[in-house]
């Protein structure tokens, strides 16, 4: 029911923010502060939540605020029209989802665990994918871009990284690596001439290089054809990106 009530009011605020004219930023900006505390009571409410104190929960709300963020931003720049608001649907309906994995995921030995997790990755990525090119498209100073890259791409990592039972100060310093690396990158594509989605598929793909490696590492996996195959896929996306920007 709670996540149905904050499916509700997601859709109400992107609907709102995407109708709105002239734009009011404050109001994407609110609703993603209220996805956020929603998600924590969520959390909060599952029966095997045993941790009290105020930044226990800080690693769940991470990936419902940004969503509801990178959602809202990708449609107001893509999205003309009347389509606009009806596109609200479509993450308002993912914030709920997000809720469920997030309350499911309390627990490591739930059964609904592994395809929840599952369900993170996924929006967690697409997450990512929207702010990223939303950063690449809008006007922002480069050395602000690397910023806001690596903050976004650090907390989206701790997401991922949430499942390696990796919490504390080693998931800050793991994150805030990722971080580094990911707005480092941002500042590299401002060289080479890529449009907002192809930049995003790019960063999106190192994204994906560098939490893939970093979680097999912390889980003591890592092999040299498990590193092989995260560099194939890597190579092979990038590949499929240069020839979009060359041919089409």
């Amino acid at each position: 029911m709670r996540a149905i009530l904050l499916a509700a009011v997601v859709f109400g605020g992107l609907v709102a923010y995407l109708g709105i004219r002239p734009t009011q930023n404050w109001i994407v900006w609110l609703t993603a502060a209220l996805a956020a505390l929603a998600v924590d009571g969520v959390v909060r409410a599952n029966p095997r939540w045993r941790d009290d104190s105020p930044h226990a929960s800080l690693v769940y709300l991470f990936l419902p605020a940004l969503a509801v963020l990178g959602s809202g931003l990708f449609i107001d720049h893509a999205v003309d029209g009347y389509a606009r608001p009806a596109a609200a649907v479509v993450p308002a309906a993912g914030v709920g989802l997000i809720a469920l994995g997030e309350y499911h995921t309390v627990d490591y030995g739930t059964r609904l665990y592994g395809s929840m997790r599952l369900l993170l990755a996924i929006t967690t990525y697409l997450t990512a994918f929207a702010l990223y090119t939303v950063i690449f498209v809008n006007d922002v100073p480069l050395a602000l871009a690397g910023l806001l890259v690596g903050v976004v791409s650090m907390a989206l990592s701790m997401e991922l990284l949430r499942e390696s039972h990796l919490l504390g100060p080693s998931s800050l310093l793991v994150g805030l690596a990722i971080g580094i690396s990911l707005g480092e990158l941002r500042i590299a594509l401002y060289f080479f001439p890529l449009d907002g989605l192809l930049a995003g598929a790019l960063m999106i793909i190192g994204f994906y290089l560098a939490t893939g490696l970093v979680h097999h590492l912390l889980d003591h996996d890592l092999e040299w054809g498990t590193t092989m195959e995260y560099v194939l896929v890597a190579a092979v996306g990038t590949a499929a990106v240069v020839v979009t920007r060359v041919f089409v």
